[in-house]
């Protein structure tokens, strides 16, 4: 059976070995311990607002008890597991879905109120909102100048 070379599959996975390694990099350099490497990594988007950060993962089939998430030193950390549900006749035929565990770690753009920090998941999908800490706004100062 001849195959063809698709590359653009090539590119998606070129593109999550490149989001390992950066996610591998900042775990490193923040001695997180290496026990926690990642079995498979969900897709995600991370949208900033004005006035908040909003994360979207992909986390189909998961139980919201096996996700984690923590804000640390301007930086979302995003892990969990996804087990494998078995079936008592196991005769697979395929099997496209990773399981296991995950950990992607995420740089903030901006200082993040944590005690406002909001998690919602629901039909597969985690949506965090990051609400961003409310900097005050400029204001004018008017400059007297007496002259003698």
């Amino acid at each position: 059976m001849v195959r063809r070379a698709d590359p653009f599959r090539d590119l998606v996975n070129l593109s999550a070995m490149m989001s390992r390694l950066l996610d591998d990099e900042i775990r490193n350099r923040l001695g997180h311990r290496a026990s926690t490497q990642s079995d498979w990594m969900p897709q995600v988007d991370l949208i900033e607002l004005d006035d908040k950060i909003i994360l979207k993962a992909d986390l189909p089939g998961m139980d919201k008890k096996d996700i984690n998430i923590e804000v640390v030193d301007r930086q979302l950390i995003l892990k969990g597991e996804r087990r494998m549900k078995k079936i008592s006749e196991e005769k697979y035929h395929r099997l496209e879905c990773a399981y296991g565990k995950f950990y992607r770690v995420f740089p903030l753009s901006a200082e993040i109120s944590c005690a406002a920090v909001n998690a919602a998941y629901f039909n597969g999908i985690l949506e965090v909102t990051l609400p961003k800490v409310k900097t005050g706004h400029p204001k004018k100062i008017s400059v007297r100048c007496e002259i003698e």
